[in-house]
């Protein structure tokens, strides 16, 4: 259901386990951001539960921990999400803790000033972390254009001299009822819940959600962004851009070719250059779907000596997909493969809750029925088309972080 202010509201009532799991998704995360405001959506995954209007200092941690529940957060490139798992008799806390963070969360300057170096040496952590410098480092390749290069974790410039106005000023713009999507799954009574919901979320003030940024990166050719550090393997990521997360059998497909290729021991990938030319330490492939271009990624550790070989192997496999298409045997065991994942997906309250709020946020929340369907319905020809339509070797971009000798 929609609140009047906005907001987007989906209940899962089931009463198998007396628990249940609250959770704001809200569209807001690094693609939101410019070179001033970089890091800030993160920055206020931080701040948000240090303490509200109705619940100042530490009363959130204090209310949810001593009911022994749990409360977290993370940031992506296109969302913002906040949970709070706890035993059913705590869900109206759970709600009206999670409403006041969203709109009335107090931020002291003494705060912000005191998570500054903690965020700070995330950052630096980050930075000094090899697979989430190659991340950052393979988007940088991949996007020239959207706002998809922008890193998650930030600048340290920002977070260090952004004052507290400006930073209210970004959670103000995008902590509004129509930018968020709230979820309440588990042990409650939905009638009972609606009420809550209404006299919490509900009586927040509209607001209008910021325009979406333009998500859609143009076609480019191929860059290659190779960066000497201080290692002893190369860790290399490199990939294409692939459909929309609306293009429902597009990023189906997209998950099929990935589980052939490089999904786990049976795959393509690892049983030719690991286990049989044994030319890396470990290799895989991923499809992400995103509300903009997405990405089909190809990635692996080797020896620096062994990159020329690995690289035409990683090529002459995906030639042969393309050509050949998949055999019976592979596209069954990757429809076997992705459908359990999905269902396993699904098995706690906190899962359910995750699935139905990122569908919801990125405006697809058909896919949550059809998923499993549209999986069964890929045929061989719709994995080559998609390796035709997708998987350019001219348009192929990628990362290498290499020993400095």
């Amino acid at each position: 259901m929609k609140l009047e202010n906005g907001l987007t509201v989906i209940l899962k009532e089931n009463h198998r386990y007396p628990v249940v799991s609250a959770q704001v998704w809200v569209r807001v995360g690094s693609v939101n951001e410019s070179p001033t405001t970089s890091g800030l959506s993160h920055f206020l995954e931080h701040l948000i539960f240090k303490g509200s209007e109705k619940y100042p200092g530490d009363a959130i941690s204090r209310i949810v921990e001593n009911q022994g529940g749990m409360i977290n957060a993370a940031t992506s490139k296109e969302f913002t999400e906040f949970y709070i798992d706890a035993q059913s008799s705590g869900w109206k806390d759970a709600v009206s803790i999670l409403a006041d963070a969203m709109a009335n969360a107090s931020m002291p300057a003494a705060d912000i000033d005191k998570e500054r170096p903690v965020v700070i040496e995330e950052i630096s952590r980050s930075e000094d972390n090899p697979s989430h410098e190659l991340y950052d480092v393979f988007n940088e390749a991949m996007f020239v254009s959207s706002p998809y290069h922008e890193r998650i974790i930030g600048s340290s410039d920002v977070i260090k001299n952004t004052p507290r106005d400006a930073i209210m000023a970004y959670y103000h713009s995008h902590y509004v009822p129509s930018n968020m999507v709230f979820v309440l799954a588990g042990d409650f009574t939905a009638a009972d819940a609606i009420a809550h919901i209404k006299v919490t979320f509900g009586k927040q003030t509209p607001g209008i959600a910021p325009a979406e940024p333009n998500l859609i990166e143009p076609v480019h050719n191929g860059i290659t962004i190779k960066n000497p550090k201080d290692l002893e393997q190369s860790y290399w990521m490199g990939g294409f851009l692939g459909p929309r997360i609306n293009q429902d059998k597009e990023s189906a497909t997209g998950d099929i070719v990935s589980s052939i290729l490089g999904g786990g021991r049976s795959s393509r990938l690892y049983r030719a250059l690991h286990e049989d030319k044994q030319l890396a330490y470990s290799i895989w492939s991923s499809y992400w779907s995103q509300r903009g271009s997405g990405i089909f990624a190809v990635g692996g550790i080797y020896d620096p000596k062994n990159e020329a070989a690995l690289f035409e192997g990683v090529r002459s496999q995906m030639d042969a997909l393309s050509k050949e298409g998949p055999t019976d045997a592979e596209l069954a065991r990757a429809k076997q493969v992705i459908k359990s994942q999905w269902v396993m997906g699904n098995e706690t309250y906190h899962d359910q809750a995750a699935q139905i709020g990122y569908w919801y946020l990125q405006g697809n929340p058909a896919i949550l029925d059809h998923y499993i369907e549209i999986i069964n319905s890929i045929t061989a020809s719709d994995v080559r088309a998609f390796m035709k339509d997708y998987c350019i070797q001219s348009k192929f971009n990628q990362a290498v972080l290499a020993p400095k000798q």
